[in-house]
């Protein structure tokens, strides 16, 4: 079925980014914090580094408010120039995926909800469309990419996977779930090893050198609700997974067939919300993800806050959560940048950045 038209209202995402003074607040604004934002001792995890979430954070009985960082570093190398933007696609075309190519940092793949997938550069012009259904029937939903092999992968609404080499010329094109692929995603270290999300309630593992068919997956690993999300670790040994209700799963990649770790975690899914999606912290075994507060979640308490939570990836235990009063939306996605002193937070039209050097300055 076609997706409906939304009208042609648009807005334009902005860093949401600023350095005012705490306002006063109302009293129905004066809500009781359901939970402490604190940093739990470094004894209850062997690879947590409190430094990593900003030291001396815990103390503060504000966490920080987030700066307009992405913006100043691009006034200090560009001055006051206009801030770049690139043409807008229209209603019903958002951006499903985007992937900066790792060959030239001056472009990046995207796909979307017009039924492509393409290489772009930051002049808004179109380099190289890899694949495209030319409908608004079917369009692609997930996309990841691979320097070493030189591959580009994707996946769209009804269950196709499309590997591509990024000379676009297509090596296979395969229905490899029963619904709608939400994500894909290639191990950082055996970039043949790929992992396939789907709202069939399933993620699946495959072996890009013998994929052959549908049932040529090396394993599937069933889950209760449908799958936002399977994202491998930054050394390829674990996979996570987010699913449309409320729970986070950790997979061993050596032991698949053993039970995963379990994280209960309040993350429902809407349909007009971006759909929540756990990540991982690029240097230390952190998980980050959207809260979404749930009163028929077991622990839900009274004014339970939207926050930013961060659990430790072996033990599932939660080290730390980051909110900001002015900006108390449904967080979806959070990225950090490679070094992990800086996160970027995506929340409806905005932007949050969050990064270690504001935190230093307000101790």
């Amino acid at each position: 079925m076609a997706p409906r038209k939304r009208p042609e209202t648009r807005k334009t995402p902005e860093m949401v980014l600023r350095s005012r003074s705490r306002r006063s607040r109302s009293p129905g604004e004066l809500e009781p914090e359901a939970k402490k934002l604190c940093v739990k001792g470094p004894g209850s995890s062997r690879r947590f580094d409190s430094n990593c979430l900003w030291e001396g954070l815990a103390s503060q009985q504000v966490p920080p408010r987030c700066r307009s960082i992405v913006r100043a570093l691009h006034h200090h190398k560009l001055g006051r120039t206009a801030w770049p933007s690139l043409q807008q696609i229209g209603a019903g075309g958002s951006i499903t995926g985007l992937k900066f190519n790792p060959l030239n940092a001056n472009q990046f793949f995207t796909s979307s909800m017009e039924g492509t997938t393409r290489l772009q550069d930051f002049k808004g012009n179109t380099l190289q469309v890899y694949t495209n259904y030319g409908t608004c029937n079917f369009w692609f939903c997930s996309l990841d990419v691979s320097a070493e092999s030189r591959v580009v992968v994707t996946g769209d609404n009804v269950g196709h996977v499309v590997l591509l080499n990024m000379d676009g010329k297509e090596i296979w094109n395969l229905r490899m779930h029963k619904k709608k692929v939400t994500h894909v995603a290639l191990n950082p270290c055996c970039d043949w090893f790929l992992a396939t999300a789907s709202v069939d309630q399933t993620v699946k593992i495959w072996d890009l050198r013998q994929v052959k068919g549908k049932s040529s997956f090396l394993y599937s690993l069933p889950h209760r609700h449908p799958v936002n999300a399977a994202h491998f670790s930054p050394d390829g040994a674990q996979l996570l997974t987010t699913d449309q209700k409320s729970e986070i799963r950790v997979y061993s990649a050596s032991q698949w067939d053993c039970p995963p770790s379990l994280i209960p975690h309040p993350h429902r899914h809407f349909q007009h919300l971006t759909p929540i999606k756990a990540s991982w912290h690029p240097r230390y075994n952190l998980i980050v993800v959207g809260r979404y507060p749930d009163p028929n979640f077991k622990s839900c308490t009274p004014y339970e806050l939207r926050t930013i939570d961060m659990f430790d990836g072996s033990s599932g235990k939660l080290m730390h959560q980051l909110y900001d009063p002015e900006s108390s939306g449904i967080i979806s996605l959070n990225e950090f940048n490679p070094m992990g002193d800086t996160l970027a937070s995506v929340m409806g039209y905005h932007i949050l950045i969050w990064s270690q050097e504001e935190a230093g300055k307000r101790k």
